[in-house]
């Protein structure tokens, strides 16, 4: 039998898309997703009070990538740059929890798989106790600005290093470390760090 210019009927549809479209029947439908009208990562930037998200694209093809991520015009580099440095998370390991006082942290995160929690422990805050996390694989870069007072921490769920420069707002001082931390294992910050399929 063929199905060449065979026209499948039209199923019912109240979800506001092309009615024309066939949907297939099925036994178990499931929960389906939202209607997606804005990128995820800034959606969960909002669970806490002063945290933004950006994810960038760049361009890749045989030869290499090039990733644009510092352009002035952007909000996210107001403050000016007065730190920079670079650190790893090796596969396996959680990297956190911190805080800082006085500083915020300006995240480009560059490569690796990684899963970076945040939590708003800040006295006052709207958002106090919300949580947002943020997840990566390989190479999908990220500018995440992380206000004062809001611990951070990061696992590397991968097999290979993990690579993040942080453009902190304020010098770092040896005499005077503006860092907080807290054990990611004793359940101070009540986070399961366990990944689940699904």
């Amino acid at each position: 039998m063929s199905l060449a210019g065979a026209k499948l009927p039209a199923m019912p549809n109240d979800s506001g898309r092309n009615s024309l479209v066939a949907e297939i029947p099925v036994s178990l439908p499931g929960k389906p997703d939202a209607a997606r009208t804005e990128e995820p990562d800034e959606v969960m930037a909002r669970n806490i009070a002063g945290v933004r998200a950006e994810r960038l694209a760049g361009y890749h093809d045989h030869r290499g990538s090039l990733v644009p991520f510092m352009d002035f015009t952007r909000p996210f580099w107001n403050e000016p740059i007065v730190h920079a440095y670079e650190f790893t998370i090796r596969a396996g390991r959680i990297k956190g929890w911190g805080m800082h006082r006085r500083q915020a942290d300006r995240y480009f995160v560059q490569t690796g798989d990684l899963r970076i929690v945040l939590h708003d422990g800040r006295e006052g805050s709207p958002t106090k106790n919300a949580f947002c996390e943020f997840w990566f694989a390989g190479s999908g870069s990220l500018l995440l600005y992380i206000p004062q007072g809001v611990w951070h921490a990061t696992l590397n769920w991968g097999t290979t290093l993990g690579r993040i420069v942080n453009f902190g707002t304020a010098r770092f001082d040896p005499a005077d470390p503006d860092k907080a931390r807290i054990d990611p294992h004793s359940g101070v910050i009540p986070f399961d760090w366990t990944i689940r399929d699904g």
